[in-house]
């Protein structure tokens, strides 16, 4: 793999644990995940935590959109509104606090080891927020799984009482075209909170067998999926492309062969030709791709020329996307929760017999749309040529996380199906049966649910063909495996896009029209009414606080398959925790290709019982450099040249010391496969793609490292050794 390494750098660190995938997944029959002593086989999703989480943000943060509600940097600011106007902020800073909540009744004592970060980052309008909860790995930190959903509702227009100039007797009905005063139940507060039980299934499934997580796990929040999946395109962002024709002095426009996945915005700044003669312009606007497209227009002009192929890379000095570009850091599958609920084994509105009695019953659930990384080889206005050769690059991964969705969703339904006795209650009880206006038997009733055979009607994992959720950016500009998983949210017939959620005869003539009836983003998307498209009822027995049973299981189903997926040997795996601290470390920015200058956070890192007070920290930042510290945190300048460093960190807790390393690409971003490097640009260290160090890298740090520690003798004033 090493012998490769230039031209397939990203794929190291899913390459190399393809043979861990295809071995777990094994065609269709589930894995068994691995237990330890305490015997606890699987996660298991804590549906009732599920839904309060649901229910509290959803009926608390009633209105959320990020930039729109101040600095978020000072959520102090006059500017930044309560809650029940807008509440973003107050939502993110809820959604950290409950998943490093160390509470049994939430993460437990492995929550300690949870650290949440706020990545904020500019648009072209607004300043918005892509959070992160991290644990890292133990053994193989430098791959990362992530689960993530997108936290904001859809802004009602600043305009919706115009009518009434116009004399207009419902001059404020277009409000139902936004989320004004909604909580986002469905879309997307239902996969918000999945995540949230998801990682807490994980981790109590590691504290009862006494494990911990193999490689890093991630959840996180994509800011402003309403507006374009803004956020999860600037969290996956690749910041590179290359000059489609030559550019000479004097020229303000540069044409570019692509800007898909790169972050190019207006007010950012352009860095073109790092290794030949680097320049720095300010981007005005940014048009087709292409040789003969409109391209890049800034300022000022250009000094001096450059050849088609030079590369380019756009940002803002701290911000560029959280992808590191080395060998360390790579993403091995993203599990994306959007809106759920009203989705297999769910029946519509509670009943077999749909909305009246037209179809004489026999109406099946609800459909669940698991769109995943696609294995088509034919491009699409989805996924373009290049985006497919970088699926095909990576296609070992690809299948072999197909098979491992697909084992755990059977393993899921077996498990669940077992537990109710493979059937499901229809808790809406009137039925018709085409005989007028007289119920038929309108006493409780349950239809067989969970069988196998449902699986390729109701939860098949198909290619994604939807483009309407944030994985897709993740698959498209980095070959990524991944999925989104949806419920109800068009009329579509086609199972690869939705199913058939209208079970009405095309020639009927009062067919109910359903184009987004499910009713997100409008001022319905309500607890009231999730529940009632579930199950026919607005709440469960015990109250308003309560799910119906519909819900209940809808939402439980594709939390539970997404935790075995996510504790898959080949994903976030598990292993025996050993006495030895966690060491992990990321930088800011994740690219420095604009800056020499670099914050290193070790924060993340922890000592056997979960805690970061104590460590002490040994720095090798590869440049000659080496720093001994009691601050998680440093600030590095490197050399202004572009460069590769690999960056080395040794953290002691007591008498034990772990190691982790990333290397660090400076003032340039590598080539994107499959663009080839250049032939000057600089080549990354043979590093393995886990962050791990050999024995004798390991002793070698440990005897520089002791001596300096003895000096701080306690302080936190650090130690610096240019060698």
């Amino acid at each position: 793999m090493i012998l490769h390494m230039r031209r397939t750098r990203r794929w190291l660190s899913m390459a190399g644990v393809a043979g861990l995938v295809l071995a777990g997944a094994g065609g269709a029959a589930p894995a068994a995940a691995p237990a330890g002593p305490a015997g606890q086989a699987r996660p298991v999703v804590d549906a009732t935590f599920l839904y309060n989480e649901l229910y509290y943000l959803a009926t608390n943060f009633i209105y959320r959109v990020a930039g729109a509600d101040g600095p978020l940097a000072n959520p102090a600011d006059p500017n930044n509104l309560p809650a029940n106007y807008n509440g973003a902020q107050e939502f993110y800073k809820w959604f950290a606090q409950e998943l490093t909540n160390t509470d049994a009744t939430h993460m437990g004592p492995l929550g300690r080891y949870l650290t949440a970060k706020d990545h904020i980052y500019p648009t072209r309008l607004t300043q918005l927020d892509d959070l992160s909860v991290t644990i890292p790995g133990q053994s193989c930190p430098g791959q990362v799984a992530l689960i993530a959903g997108h936290n904001d509702s859809t802004p009602t227009s600043t305009s919706v009482a115009n009518g009434s100039a116009n004399g207009s007797a419902t001059p404020m009905t277009a409000m139902r075209g936004g989320n004004w005063g909604n909580g986002s139940m469905y879309d997307a507060g239902s996969g918000e909170a999945m995540g949230m039980a998801e990682v807490q299934a994980l981790l109590r499934w590691y504290q009862s067998n006494g494990t911990y997580p193999e490689r890093t796990i991630k959840i996180g929040l994509f800011d402003n999926e309403e507006g374009g999946l803004v956020g999860s395109g600037f969290y996956s962002q690749t910041n590179v492309s290359t000059l489609a024709s030559p550019a000479a002095a004097g020229d303000t426009n540069v044409k570019i062969v692509s800007t898909t996945g790169v972050g190019f915005a207006a007010g950012e700044t352009l860095l073109i030709d790092p290794f030949g003669n680097p320049e720095l312009v300010t981007i005005s606007s940014v048009g087709s791709a292409g040789p003969t497209g409109t391209g890049i227009t800034f300022t000022p002009a250009l000094t001096t020329g450059h050849a088609a192929g030079a590369p380019l890379s756009a940002g803002v000095a701290n911000t560029g996307g959280l992808i590191p570009d080395g060998p360390q850091g790579q993403y091995v599958m993203v599990a994306n929760m959007d809106q759920n609920g009203i989705e297999y084994p769910a029946y519509h509105f509670g009943t077999d017999h749909y909305l009246n009695n037209i179809v004489g019953g026999g109406v099946g659930p609800w459909y669940t749309n698991i769109n995943a990384v696609p294995l088509y080889t034919t491009p699409n206005n989805l996924y373009n040529a290049t985006a497919i050769a970088r699926i095909q690059h990576n296609l070992a991964n690809v299948q072999a996380f197909r098979d491992a969705v697909a084992a755990a969703v059977a393993q899921a339904f077996q498990v669940l199906g077992q537990k109710y006795g493979f059937s499901m209650p229809l808790e809406n009880p009137l039925r018709f049966d085409q005989v007028g206006s007289t119920p038929v038997d309108p006493g409780p009733r349950s239809v067989p649910a969970y069988l196998p055979a449902d699986i390729a009607k109701y939860s098949p994992v198909v290619d994604d063909n939807t483009g309407r959720t944030d994985q897709v950016s993740f698959i498209r500009d980095w070959g990524i495996p991944g999925y989104g998983v949806i419920g109800a949210y068009d009329t579509s017939t086609n199972p690869q896009v939705g199913g058939n959620e209208n079970p009405y005869p095309t020639g009927y003539a009062s067919k109910p029209t359903l184009s987004q009836y499910a009713l997100y983003d409008t001022n319905d998307d309500t607890a009231e009414h999730l529940n009632y498209y579930a199950s026919g009822t607005t709440h469960g027995p015990e109250g308003p606080t309560s799910p119906s049973e519909g819900l209940r299981r809808a939402l439980e189903l594709p939390a539970t398959w997404t935790s075995y997926v996510l504790a898959d040997n080949a994903y976030g795996g598990a292993e025996a925790r050993n006495s030895k601290p966690i060491a992990y470390f990321e930088t800011l920015p994740a690219k420095p290709y604009l800056t020499s200058t670099v914050t290193f956070d070790a924060s993340f890192s922890r000592n056997s019982g979960g805690q970061s007070h104590g460590l002490a920290y040994y720095w090798d930042f590869g440049d000659g450099t080496t720093l001994a510290t009691t601050s998680p945190t440093v600030v590095h300048n490197f050399a202004s040249d572009p460069q590769w460093y690999d960056v080395k960190l040794a953290v002691k807790s007591g008498e034990n010391w772990s190691f982790y390393r990333q290397a660090l690409a400076v003032k340039f971003v590598p080539a994107h496969y499959p663009d080839a490097p250049l032939a000057n640009e600089p080549a990354p260290p043979a590093t393995d793609p886990c962050g791990t160090l050999t024995a004798g890298e390991q002793a070698s740090m440990t005897a520089h490292a002791e001596p300096l520690l003895d000096r701080l003798n306690g302080s936190t004033t650090t130690v610096v050794i240019k060698q």
